[in-house]
């Protein structure tokens, strides 16, 4: 098995490139820091089986950060036969910094100068050749989307990997290379049995440490030379970005702006999922209706195992895909446009008080889609302190899962509202975070270092990148759905069906019922469904609309005409794609299951109803993330900061939905 490295500054796109030549689906984005660990995929090219392995992008090989202690510890003990150098070839000169210090580490390196059509497109010549027999490696002017390229990536690696290698002579002024070769000399006469390419390796580290200050001239020297092979106007280069950013990035309407797009693309994501989200139901009805059919002759239960358990629970969480596509969809606009970072920027200065940096928001952002890769991204912020801080906040962002709660809720009992309020329920749940930030960093007494962050240059969103990413969430999501939402889903239907068989006295109800005692000052604990559905939202968050559905819903109805509703089916899927263009801007459609809506909104009919309901989200929001979120912070920060924020997110829900429903009680009241 031969192994190929991929190496390069943050953003070059290392990953893009492997994805491109392996499918392996990895996460990409316009913006620094989207891989934070090793990442590997398996290929197999004419006959020869090789692992690609995918490495944080950095800027050097000082080990001054977690970046670079992972890509230097595997490039110091793997064998590799092969890097990849990707450099971002509309900033050579830095990027050149690191082909340099590479080619000394006497690994067989070929360097692909990525998006090679903005260099064309910004009148950037570059010399390829010369700049190929300056470095003796060859050179591939290419980008990742381009499908000819990887054909000509793959045949250059494979002819790499079986041609002798003799390693690469450094870039140095006459007197530093003589130094050199007399250091190779020695190391060969004080240690014979060694490779000659350790040997160099070893010279060229030995001159270092020996010449810093003139080893460190000479590298910015060798890059001078071989940028004179490179011809380009730096000002047109960066006037585009520099005029959005002179908007984006204004000092007093940047923020306005963000908070702007943010509610904005709440309601392209609400309103544009919504029809899909109505046919999907429709489709769950239609399965029952079907599966009743078929199991007519079966005992009871295990009819209502298929059909009010498994297809109605399951049926109720998958018909939320729509809104998870949209969601990862403008997710990954954001990202590959190179606005993620710039988010970042806008919310250092308002971070800072609050114990963090803009890099932590950048987590907290990507929180919105899932808090597990959140928790993951933490691994960019360099202070160690706070990195953990945001570990611990990061549960606090209201991820997707939790939309579909606040969506079903909303349609209940804000009919017409709903925009608005999931809008506040992400304000509170960002507002909570900074708040926690802020009390978990009082104990330092100390100031926030500096961020230091690369502000990419804005790149129109590649859209077969942006839908490869919705299609690996949306897998992601369905799989979860299919594996540990089933299981949990079969486990919540049996508490629900026995000893008896009726709901109202199902183990589920004797548990809700029992404690409902302690909810009750929350406002929500009058109704058990509500606390029984509570347990289950560990195992996945999606699991409380699938209880809901399972418990509120009456589906024992059969439907007057199957074939009817067949026909209905798929004249609905037409219209579902003209609602959610006609009513992008229409917070009235909700696009849920009425019946489920109508059962939810009755379990509080008194005045004090929407309260109640508010509460149960605000307590859903702040509630123990899901078992993966909880593996990924003992896996990231060990099994002691896990259990810390368990404790947090099982006396903050209480605490915020009991102090919001007494408060809002009394002014009510009054």
């Amino acid at each position: 098995m031969k192994i190929v490295a991929f190496v390069g500054n943050p953003n070059a796109g290392k990953t893009a490139w492997i994805n491109a030549l392996s499918d392996a689906g990895f996460e990409v984005g316009n913006w620094p820091g989207v891989t934070v660990e090793r990442k590997q995929a398996q290929v197999e090219w004419d006959k020869e089986a090789i692992t690609l392995i995918d490495l944080p992008g950095i800027y050097d090989l000082q080990k001054t950060n977690n970046e670079e202690q992972i890509t230097q510890d595997f490039l110091e003990s793997q064998p590799i036969d092969c890097l990849i150098n990707v450099l971002d070839a509309t900033h050579l000169q830095r990027a050149l910094r690191l082909t340099l210090k590479l080619r000394m580490l006497q690994i067989p390196m070929i360097l692909i100068f990525n998006f090679y059509d903005e260099v064309l497109k910004n009148g950037i010549e570059i010399d390829a050749a010369k700049l190929s027999r300056r470095l003796a490696c060859p050179i591939l002017c290419a980008s990742a989307f381009d499908k000819q390229a990887g054909r000509q990536v793959k045949d250059t690696v494979l002819a790499m990997l079986h041609q002798p290698f003799d390693g690469y002579r450094p870039l140095l002024p006459k007197p530093l290379e003589q130094a050199w070769v007399d250091e190779v000399n020695a190391l060969q006469l004080a240690e014979s049995f060694a490779s000659p390419l350790a040997l160099q390796k070893q010279a060229y580290q030995k001159l270092c440490d020996r010449q810093p200050q003139a080893m460190h001239e000479a590298l910015y020297q060798a890059i001078d030379s071989l940028m004179s092979h490179v011809h380009q106007d730096p000002q047109r280069r960066l006037l585009k970005t520099k005029r959005i950013d002179a908007v984006l990035l204004h000092r007093i309407w940047g923020l306005p702006l963000l908070l702007a797009m943010s509610f904005g693309m709440l309601m392209l994501i609400y309103n544009g999922s919504a029809p899909y989200v109505a046919w999907l139901n429709q489709l769950t009805l239609w399965m029952q209706h079907g599966c009743r059919l078929l199991l007519a002759s079966m005992p009871a239960w295990v009819q209502s195992l298929i059909c009010d358990g498994l297809l109605a629970g399951i049926g109720s969480v998958l018909s939320f895909l729509p809104l998870m596509a949209f969601l990862y969809f403008f997710l990954g606009l954001l990202e590959e446009s190179g606005y993620m970072a710039r988010i970042a920027f806008l919310m250092d200065r308002l971070m800072r008080p609050f114990g963090c940096s803009g890099k932590a928001f950048v987590s907290l952002l990507l929180g919105l889609g899932c808090n597990v890769p959140a928790v993951m991204a933490t691994r960019v912020i360099e202070e160690e302190s706070s990195r953990r801080r945001t570990a611990l906040v990061v549960p606090l962002i209201s991820c997707g899962a939790r939309l579909p709660i606040y969506l079903l809720f909303a349609a209940a009992f804000f009919p017409g509202q709903g925009g608005l309020v999931v809008f506040t329920l992400y304000g509170l749940s960002l507002v909570s975070a900074l708040v926690l930030s802020l009390v978990l960093s009082l104990p330092e007494h100390r100031k926030q270092p500096w961020m230091v962050l690369e502000l990419p240059v804005y790149r129109r969103p590649s859209l077969p990148v942006v839908f490869n990413k919705v299609r690996q969430e949306v897998k992601n999501y369905t799989r979860k759905a299919l594996t540990v939402v089933m299981l949990a889903m079969t486990v919540l239907w049996g508490l629900t069906y026995f000893p008896t068989g009726e709901i109202a006295t199902s183990y589920a109800a004797q548990f809700g019922k029992a404690a409902s005692v302690i909810y009750e000052p929350l406002g929500f604990g009058t109704q058990w469904p509500l606390v029984a559905s509570l347990p289950g939202s560990i195992a996945a968050k999606e699991t409380v609309v699938g209880f809901l559905a399972s418990v509120l819903s009456e589906s024992t109805e059969t439907p007057p005409d199957f074939a009817e509703e067949s026909r209905n089916l798929i004249s609905g899927l037409g219209e579902a794609v003209k609602n959610s263009v006609v009513h992008l801007a229409d917070f009235s459609q909700e696009g849920q299951d009425a019946g489920l809506i109508s059962e939810l909104g009755a379990l509080f009919p008194d005045p004090l109803g929407k309260l109640r309901a508010y509460c149960f989200l605000v307590y859903c929001l702040f509630s123990i993330p899901c078992i993966m979120t909880l593996n990924a912070l003992r896996q990231e920060y060990g099994t002691k900061l896990m259990l810390k924020s368990i404790v947090i997110m099982l006396a903050l829900p209480y605490a915020v939905s009991l102090l919001l429903f007494q408060l809002g009680r009394l002014l009510f009241w009054l």
